[in-house]
């Protein structure tokens, strides 16, 4: 409920400042960073109740692990990505989508679309968009650097591990998945749903 009323009023605030920049005929983009930088929400608390499962890599459980969290959903997963290459993942989110699973993605555009020198980025974005799943890439950022899967508004799996080979072969990473606590995946949703609102591409398949 904190974070439902810090919603609320920074959503009032916002139309407030909207409202005055109409009145003073100040250019919407102007406007829209005053929004912005007066809107700078706090840290979210939330209770420690579920599970926290935790690995590591190279080839230390953590990509197995993050392939546990998006097993685990049934209804909805949203997905934020900087690299988006690694198969398993892929194949993951593909079968969720196969079960009836709702799939979203977010993913950083400049990583996988501007700059995938290798096309793997491409062609694993592409592949879930043919499949229906819904993928969109953001390039407001210097880098769109967020790890995070959220499974049935229920279980959050975050950490530094990037969706790709290297993670799990090469790289030492830490993947956490925090299991049946709400008010995490509530949070994170809440930062999922502002980047999905700045995507500016459509999927590869369409205009990337």
């Amino acid at each position: 409920m904190r974070l439902r009323s810090k919603i609320a009023t920074t959503t009032i605030v916002a139309m407030l400042l909207l409202l005055f920049g109409a009145a003073m005929a100040t250019p919407l983009n102007q406007v829209l960073d005053i929004v912005e930088k007066a809107i700078q929400p706090a840290a979210v608390k939330a209770p420690a109740t579920g599970e926290i499962e935790i690995a590591f890599s190279p080839n230390q459980g953590a990509e197995a692990l993050i392939l546990k969290a998006i097993a685990s959903a049934r209804t909805d997963l949203r997905v934020m990505a900087y690299s988006f290459t690694s198969s398993p993942v892929t194949a993951a989110l593909l079968a969720a989508k196969k079960r009836g699973v709702d799939v979203y993605v977010v993913a950083d555009y400049k990583h996988n679309a501007g700059e995938d020198r290798s096309g793997k980025a491409r062609a694993a974005l592409s592949a879930l968009a043919t499949a229906g799943v819904h993928v969109r890439t953001v390039d407001k950022y210097a880098i769109l650097h967020d790890k995070i899967v959220i499974a049935d508004k229920l279980h959050t799996q975050t950490g530094s591990f990037n969706y790709s080979a290297a993670a799990a072969k090469s790289n030492s990473e830490n993947v956490l998945v925090v299991w049946n606590n709400p008010r995490v995946a509530e949070a994170y949703l809440g930062h999922w749903a502002s980047r999905w609102r700045q995507t500016t591409r459509q999927t590869p398949s369409e205009s990337l």
